[in-house]
């Protein structure tokens, strides 16, 4: 902040502007807070001191650093502005704008009373000053409100107390939303707009009619936190003297009586004040043509002034106009090439049609940019030809004549090899100029369509040249770089696009042909597929047959083995009976392979029965439970049961659950070493929906690669030991059995520490829908 007011911070401190600077604001009302005549003065004050100063240079970086600072703190880049944007007077900001200009001004010019000196000098712009002439200093600081609205509108309110000949009494406050602008700072801001406005009043007396400047008297101040500026003036009016003419021909009026009374004693006083008025009268005549000749002089002096003012203003409103309609034209001249771009992509992501992509693209550039004549060839690298050109804007028999050529291109030098070899793209302003670096096709292509200017740009697509856009217009120097940028856009979106298309069609093709193979695959499929279903089927009925067939012998030996190791053929010494014990346990492994087997088949051809009913889980676990506990104990393995909580009764097939669980326990124990533990606990899930069991083991676990193949049929993992490995199938059937009953299983397993697998039953029977 300024010295001048050390106990407040710096409005620098706020940071980023919170207000937009200019236009609108959020709620859609037009920002007029201040003249844009106020930042001009600023500006311009401040060029003018820098100058003084460094020098014109350093006074004109001073202003760019002006803008850039004021931009830093704008976040909105739409809203940033330039130092002509600044000295435009017909603009209008918010105050909150202002004041950083005011506080960057400040530290630029190194002048802390800037504002002060600012509206000394400038504030009072040359508009105020012509239309104030006529009237005297306190007519001036009597309509002082009605200038201060007409530049301040609905931000500042302005009031004339007691007004003179020689003092007036001024007020000025903020409306409210200004001072929410000014935030915290609200000490700060009124105070550079008390400064600047107070100097420029005490300048109305110098400026308009050049007396000395007016003496302030400060008799409140919202800095100092009062709720309005009060300020008396004083001055000293300069006031015609229409007496004095009076005054010096009475002088010479009684001059002469008394040189006619000493010179001609006999003459009577009538004759003698007869004799002296004359000159009186002409003395005073003579003066009072004098000061009506000044009087004149002035008005005529006003009146070129405001002439010459008028003439000025007129000048600045017809370039400010020209400007306007110089950016009307290149607003329409964005729109039109933003428009292009936004059909163009949108051409590229709505159709894959290379006819309608070329067709719609050229039209929209036509359109568009307003443009004679848009081209797209096509350059066949291999031959060096540039074919199969596509030409708007011209007759059907001239674009059938364009679509015929094949030009050679061979020459890098040539315009052709330029924007098809090297890549490079063309602007021609006057297509004299190339004629001799022109093909003979193309210039007979520019004959009959009379091109003068041209814009060529090569369409690129992976680092090589697939053709080329042209677009040409009847003048010459009609088309610029800004035109050749634009094209340049539209050619490479255009260029990708025609990639896809050709892609796409590609794709098509590839795919009309995989479609044919994919349904004579198909077939062949089906085919096989009914021969595989036909033989899993024979594979089925041949497991079961077998399997039925080989439980009859399988009984009768395990008859014949029991009797002979009861004794019933005679004594058996220890090697035999070693042997029939072996040959036992081998017949019992079998005719749990077969039952397995016969489980499996069942299950595969949809044969196997269900019949749901309540079940106890808890009475089923703790029967399942206590059966294994001598197998368990056996193998010096502890089996414990913990029930979580009260079990609802479940709808599942009690058999099929008892040879999930027979099967889950049988495992666990199976692969638990010595000492080891088996857990098995239940608890309801999802709202007592649902009841899960869980059979936890301290064996060797499993491999994570190997979880998800657990529950396929004849996986036996690679960890188990030989002796312990069966035929894979129990998980299989167990996985089948809970699905069967509308239940999921699954296993989780640490390697090292064991494997835990669970499995849920629903506690109600499914709906029938008879």
């Amino acid at each position: 902040m300024s010295q001048l007011l050390p106990k407040d911070r710096s409005i620098l401190e706020k940071g980023q502007m919170e207000f937009r600077p200019f236009g609108l604001d959020i709620d859609g009302r037009k920002i007029r807070d201040a003249s844009g005549i106020t930042v001009r003065a600023n500006v311009e004050y401040l060029r003018e001191v820098v100058s003084r100063a460094r020098g014109e240079q350093a006074a004109a970086e001073a202003v760019e650093a002006l803008a850039r600072l004021l931009n830093q703190r704008i976040p909105d880049s739409a809203y940033h502005v330039t130092p002509q944007f600044l000295l435009n007077q017909w603009n209008s900001y918010s105050y909150e704008f202002v004041m950083f200009l005011a506080e960057f001004c400040i530290i630029l010019s190194g002048d802390q009373q800037f504002q002060y000196h600012m509206g000394q000098d400038k504030l009072i712009s040359p508009i105020i000053q012509a239309l104030g002439r006529p009237f005297g200093v306190h007519r001036i600081y009597k309509m002082f409100p009605h200038f201060g609205q007409k530049y301040a509108k609905g931000s500042i309110h302005f009031e004339s107390e007691t007004i003179t000949d020689r003092s007036a009494v001024l007020r000025m406050k903020f409306h409210e939303h200004v001072y929410q602008q000014f935030g915290p700072y609200r000490k700060s801001c009124s105070f550079h707009v008390c400064q600047s406005s107070k100097a420029a009043l005490a300048a109305f007396p110098f400026l308009i009619y050049g007396l000395s400047p007016a003496t302030i008297t400060d008799r409140r101040c919202m800095a100092e936190g009062d709720e309005y500026c009060e300020w008396e003036f004083t001055w000293v009016p300069r006031e015609p003297r229409p007496w004095g003419g009076a005054v010096a021909g009475a002088m010479v009026s009684a001059l002469t009586a008394t040189g006619a009374a000493t010179v001609y004693p006999t003459l009577r006083w009538p004759q003698v004040l007869a004799i002296s008025a004359f000159p009186g009268v002409t003395v005073w005549l003579a003066n009072w043509v004098r000061l009506l000749s000044l009087s004149v002089r002035e008005r005529d002096r006003m009146v070129q002034e405001q002439a010459r003012f008028s003439d000025t203003r007129h000048e600045e409103l017809r370039e400010a106009y020209l400007v306007q309609e110089q950016a009307a034209v290149d607003l329409k001249r964005r729109i039109g090439q933003l428009t292009l771009l936004y059909q163009t992509g949108m051409m590229v992501s709505s159709t894959l049609d290379r006819e309608a992509l070329i067709h719609n693209a050229l039209h929209a550039i036509k359109h568009n940019l307003h443009f004679d004549r848009v081209m797209i060839s096509f350059f066949d690298a291999e031959r060096k030809v540039a074919y199969d050109a596509r030409l708007v804007g011209v007759p059907a028999e001239v674009a059938a004549f364009a679509r015929s050529l094949e030009t050679p291109t061979t020459d890098s030098s040539s315009i052709e090899g330029e924007l098809l070899i090297e890549g490079r793209p063309i602007l021609v302003q006057d297509i004299t100029d190339v004629w001799d670096r022109l093909h003979p096709l193309s210039r007979k292509l520019a004959e009959v369509t009379h091109a003068r200017s041209i814009v060529a740009v090569p369409l690129r697509v992976k680092g090589r040249v697939i053709g080329s856009l042209t677009v040409d217009r009847h003048q010459h120097h009609a088309l610029n770089a800004e035109d050749l940028d634009v094209m340049m856009t539209v050619a490479n979106q255009l260029a990708i696009a025609l990639e896809h298309a050709a892609a796409y069609n590609e794709v098509e093709e590839l795919n009309a042909s995989l479609e044919e193979k994919v349904r004579m695959r198909t077939a062949e499929l089906e085919t096989a597929n009914d021969k595989l279903q036909e033989l899993n089927q024979l594979k089925s009925a041949f497991v079961s047959v077998v399997s039925h067939e080989l439980r009859t012998p399988l009984t009768a030996i395990r008859s014949f083995v029991e009797n002979m190791l009861d004794g019933m053929t005679g004594n058996l010494n220890d090697k035999q009976s070693t042997y029939l014990k072996r040959m036992l346990f081998n017949v019992d492994r079998l005719s749990r392979l077969i039952v397995d087997l016969l489980d499996l088949s069942r299950i595969e051809a949809g044969r196997m029965e269900i019949k749901l009913q309540p079940v106890d889980l808890a009475d089923l676990v703790d029967d399942i439970v206590d059966g294994l506990r001598s197998l368990a104990a056996g193998k010096s393995i502890s089996v414990e049961v913990r029930h979580q909580s009260v079990l609802p009764h479940v709808a599942a097939d009690r058999d099929h659950i008892t040879q999930v669980l027979t099967n889950l326990i049988g495992n666990a124990v199976k692969f638990t070493p010595p000492q080891g533990t088996v857990l098995v606990s239940t608890c309801v899930r999802d709202a007592e929906e649902s009841v899960q069991i869980s059979v936890a083991d301290t064996g060797c676990g499993i491999a994570h690669d190997e979880l998800p193949r657990v529950f396929d049929k004849f996986f036996r993992g690679a960890a188990i030991s030989k002796d312990a490995r069966g035929a894979g199938l129990g998980l299989a059937i167990a996985k089948s059995l809970v699905e069967l009953n509308r239940g999921q299983i699954w296993v989780e397993s640490v390697p090292g520490e064991g494997s835990t697998f669970s499995f849920t039953i629903p506690c109600q029977a499914p709906v029938r829908d008879d």
